[in-house]
């Protein structure tokens, strides 16, 4: 839009109106927020890079990926033309997903402590609010009880409103570092029901009720689903089992009768050239391909997520990998 009406006036060579002088200033003023709204985060990660690692659990391959492309050089080096360059990929590949996965994991466990506390920080609001206490007030009351995880939030967000800070703007900041649906649903309502005005205790009760409700559901959902994380873990194990026990008993059979037959002159061509190292090879990247992928499934069907299956696909993988380095 900026452009459009710089080129229009040099195109018409003449001055433009005030609606579009103002047309162009607001334009150049939102042109000036969206860039700068890009490296906001960058600037936050930059100036509290562990706690933007303990919300954004992603950010983690800022250092991974360097770390494990030095890995990669240096193994390859010595590692080349053997087949420990599968080695060599296999590590890099960990090295890039693992940090993530541990922070995931932090985070959801995190988190589940916390949401854990939200019914009973609602309940204690409403019971504020019912006392005629407004709802900063009624926080900065409660910020004194023990909430567990919540606790350290709670306080902050005290600590913020005596600094100055609005109470709509607390609530958005306490939604923003926790960062999850259930708790930036809460806070939105609380925020309208508190400029609504009214009786404000029945909306937290309500809220208390409904936090209560989903963390009930979300634990029978995940005891319901543990189970397909167990078949995953077993059917792993079952298709590991039968590729050492391949590796270990039918390839080298097939290879001796291939040699045997060679030898005599009675065996075919296809035997005669069987490669056992190869097809060992092919087995162990079969392995690691299920556990990485094994571990992902079980991530999604388990915990409602691929990014939590992070971690399993790090312990199959290195199952598989231990299993063929040390059983063969």
């Amino acid at each position: 839009m900026v452009k459009n009406l710089l080129k229009k006036e040099t195109s018409a060579d003449m001055p433009l109106s005030e609606e579009q002088l103002q047309e162009l200033e607001d334009a150049s003023i939102g042109l000036r927020l969206e860039n700068a709204k890009k490296h906001v985060r960058l600037k936050e990660f930059l100036k509290d890079p562990y706690s933007n690692l303990k919300k954004y659990p992603s950010y983690a391959i800022i250092f991974s990926i360097p770390a494990s492309l030095i890995f990669f050089a240096v193994g390859m080096k010595f590692a080349w033309g053997t087949f420990y360059i599968d080695d060599v990929i296999i590590f890099t590949v960990l090295i890039i997903i693992t940090p993530a996965a541990f922070l995931h994991q932090k985070k959801r466990k995190r988190i589940t402590k916390i949401e854990e506390y939200i019914p009973n920080f609602l309940r204690d609001l409403a019971e504020m609010s019912k006392a005629g206490l407004t709802l900063p007030r009624a926080v900065s009351t409660v910020s004194k009880s023990e909430y567990g995880d919540l606790s350290d939030e709670v306080r902050l967000m005290n600590s913020s409103m005596s600094w100055g800070v609005s109470f709509e703007k607390a609530l958005e900041n306490f939604a923003l570092n926790i960062n999850t649906t259930l708790i930036t649903r809460i806070m939105t309502l609380i925020t309208q029901a508190n400029k609504a005005g009214g009786k404000v205790s029945s909306v937290l009760e309500a809220a208390a009720r409904d936090a209560s409700e989903m963390k009930i559901l979300e634990r029978e959902r995940r005891g319901n689903m543990a189970v397909y994380i167990v078949i995953s873990y077993m059917s792993f194990f079952v298709f590991v089992f039968v590729i050492l026990m391949l590796s270990t008993a039918f390839v080298p059979t097939i290879a001796d009768a291939g040699r045997a037959a060679a030898e005599s002159g009675a065996g075919s061509q296809f035997i005669g050239a069987f490669d056992a190292d190869g097809f060992i090879r092919v087995l162990f990247h079969a392995a690691i391909i299920q556990g990485f992928v094994s571990g992902l499934v079980a991530g999604q069907l388990g915990e409602g997520e691929f990014a939590a299956g992070l971690k399993h696909s790090v312990f199959m993988t290195l199952i598989a990998w231990a299993a063929f380095t040390f059983a063969l």
